[in-house]
């Protein structure tokens, strides 16, 4: 009998792999990062089937992708997924990604007497709306006890926000990577970072009818995922190495990638309680400013891609 229980645990083994062989899964990733650090880790070696990478300049069109069904996975930022999911959008964040909190904050010009949140009054802020910016702006005005209302908001991309601090047409403005060390070089100086006021988690997105089609498919791929990040921490030299394959792609500065990865230090995770949590602040915080309705976050997220991130035994991992 065990035999036979071996032999149809194998064909069925057979069968999986052989189905797994004939998809593509494809994959939008932001400005190569995902593809850079997955290709430098050396993960995507003899896949089990077709990965297609669809690179975006920005989250949205990622989550607008994932919406009408052209993309089985993609990662981004945590608010384009949150806005979809009040309109009952057809995805799920199955994995969820951190960076270092100190790559998100608000950045006064070197040159400026703003030293504390209260010297942002009446000053030029720059922010981009239903963002990260916006919610650590206005977090840590609040936690502060500085008036929204009194400062002068700009709403500016990160890209034009960085040009905007540097021309002197605005004072301050709330970003993330890679502007806020590419500002720090310039002598920016940090009023404030998203430590202990918000979440600025990014996710890892299915759409639905892929989860269903191409469980195996996106579980290997996170699987993969894992361990490309595990291999940026382990080793500087790791680091480095992906900073370098992004650059090349992106055309950016080499040290500036360095610095950033090397703070960063990102992980990539399961879903969990705490996760849901932060997503859920983030959802009470935009539902707040009137930019989308309230909803349960945990109705947005997909738990069940846990096994991709445990340990495999030798058992497991053997054909």
């Amino acid at each position: 009998m065990r035999n036979v229980l071996k032999l149809a645990a194998a064909a069925l083994a057979i069968a999986v792999s052989a189905g797994v062989s004939a998809q593509t899964l494809t994959v939008g990733d932001q400005s190569y990062n995902t593809r850079a650090v997955m290709e430098a880790a050396g993960v995507l070696n003899d896949l089990p089937y077709t990965l297609d990478w669809k690179q975006f300049t920005a989250g949205s069109p990622v989550a607008e992708a994932l919406n009408v069904g052209s993309l089985d996975v993609g990662l981004l930022g945590d608010a384009p997924p949150l806005f979809l999911g009040a309109l009952g959008a057809p995805i799920k964040v199955i994995a969820v990604s951190q960076q270092s909190l100190d790559g998100v904050a608000i950045l006064a010009r070197k040159d400026s007497a703003i030293n504390t949140l209260a010297d942002i009054k009446g000053k030029r802020v720059a922010i981009w709306k239903g963002s990260w910016s916006q919610q650590l702006l206005f977090t840590a005005l609040d936690k502060a006890g500085v008036p929204r209302d009194s400062v002068d908001i700009r709403y500016l991309s990160a890209l034009d926000a960085s040009h905007a601090l540097e021309g002197g047409s605005v004072d301050v403005i709330a970003t993330w990577e890679p502007y806020v060390t590419q500002q720090e070089r310039q002598g920016a100086k940090v009023i404030a970072t998203a430590k202990g006021l918000i979440p600025a988690q990014s996710f890892v997105v299915a759409n639905n009818d892929s989860l269903s089609e191409k469980r195996a498919a996106i579980s290997d791929f996170l699987q993969r995922l894992k361990k490309a990040r595990e291999w940026t921490l382990s080793d500087p030299a790791h680091n480095d190495a992906y900073a370098d394959a992004w650059a090349e792609r992106t055309k950016a500065d080499r040290e500036i990638a360095r610095a950033w990865f090397s703070r960063a230090k990102t992980q990539v995770g399961p879903v969990d309680q705490t996760k849901i949590a932060a997503a859920q602040q983030t959802i009470d915080f935009f539902s707040g400013l009137g930019l989308i309705k309230s909803y349960p976050a945990a109705s947005l997220f997909d738990d069940s891609f846990k096994g991709a991130f445990e340990p495999k035994t030798t058992a497991q991992a053997a054909p």
